[in-house]
């Protein structure tokens, strides 16, 4: 199932859409990826829909919605919020293992919060792994941490230990 078909039930245009009422008839637009998206970015992270938010976070592992969700967390409406975004992916209790390099680029990312929430997702990670990219995330964890400050150092230790457990798997 493609990404964009994630949801479908709820963003489905023939059941949800926007309407202008007019004067001569209803005009209807086609609810798009991209309102699927910013739907899925604003029922995470604005305040206003906090009740809605659990909700939100059961029916994405329902409906297999972690390919939309991965793809709000890419999305450049998302930058101000990102961090609430990856935190919504250990939160749901989806299973993330394939997608372990791009929660290492997250984990390596400048801002904390987003690397923190990385980094607990990858730690939710139940597998089956590609020994490939752990091998491969283990090397670019410990070329990172030669860069970084010895507070981010700490969360990198625990990260690599994590990551040649998850070998052992």
């Amino acid at each position: 199932m493609k990404a964009s078909d994630d949801l479908a039930k709820y963003f489905n245009s023939k059941e949800y859409a926007t309407t202008i009422v007019g004067e001569k008839e209803d005009i209807r637009f086609p609810v798009t990826n991209e309102d699927k998206i910013s739907a899925l970015i604003s029922l995470l992270s604005d305040p206003a829909n906090k009740e809605m938010k659990e909700e939100a976070l059961i029916t994405l592992k329902k409906e297999n919605g972690g390919d939309t969700l991965l793809l709000a967390i890419a999305s450049s409406k998302a930058i101000n919020v990102r961090n609430i975004l990856v935190a919504a992916c250990w939160e749901s209790e989806i299973n993330f293992s394939k997608y372990l390099p791009f929660f290492i680029l997250l984990a390596l990312d400048e801002n904390y919060l987003i690397s923190i929430e990385a980094i607990t997702t990858i730690e939710y990670m139940e597998g089956p792994f590609n020994q490939k990219d752990l091998t491969e995330a283990i090397k670019k964890v410990k070329a990172f941490k030669k860069e970084i400050t010895t507070e981010r150092q700490v969360l990198l230790n625990d990260l690599v230990v994590t990551l040649e457990g998850f070998l052992k798997i």
